[in-house]
């Protein structure tokens, strides 16, 4: 009778063929980690913290009263001061604002701190400055919030419309 020998098959050098495997779906583990963490480090901030008109609150009378002044003067730069706030649900983002002809609009933007509110009164000062080019009655719109919301998506934009008086500027006015 002939036999042959059995003779295990050569290891190849290195780790064992099932831990070749377990390492690599360690690695594609890691990678995918990596990636998920780099996609989180660059998301919007709109997106995660929830960017929403400042919130204004024009029946309370313990509420900061908006500067916006009923006159102003071709060419000369209007300040506008208004403030937002609640209970430190909010936290400045931005301020926007613009003019076309004797149309201008004022915009408080906010960051929406899900969570962090509390019972403490906390005001946030916007301020801009407008400049007309235009003589005549202007109108001002200040976009808003005008509710208490918990989500961003509950968030209700108001709309108040202010009236100036745009004067022309007085050319033969010596300067001081």
């Amino acid at each position: 009778m002939n036999s042959i020998p059995f003779t295990p098959g050569a290891r190849s050098a290195g780790t064992h063929p099932g831990r070749k495997r377990q390492a690599l779906r360690h690695l594609a583990t890691l990678a995918v980690a990596i990636a998920a963490a780099g996609l989180l480090a660059c998301e919007d901030p709109e997106e995660s913290r929830g960017i929403v008109f400042g919130r204004i609150d024009f029946d309370d009378p313990d509420w900061p009263l908006q500067q916006i002044p009923d006159t102003a003067t071709v060419g000369v730069p209007l300040e506008i001061t208004v403030w937002t706030g609640g209970s430190g649900c909010y936290e400045y983002a931005w301020t926007e604002g613009g003019v076309d002809g004797r149309s201008a609009w004022f915009r408080p933007i906010d960051f929406l701190i899900v969570g962090g509110c509390s019972t403490h009164r906390e005001f946030i000062e916007h301020r801009t400055t407008l400049v007309f080019e235009e003589p005549g009655t202007a109108e001002i719109v200040l976009w808003h919030s005008d509710g208490w919301a918990i989500r961003r998506e509950d968030h209700d934009q108001g709309r108040k419309v202010y009236t100036v008086e745009v004067a022309e500027a007085d050319e033969g006015r010596p300067s001081s």
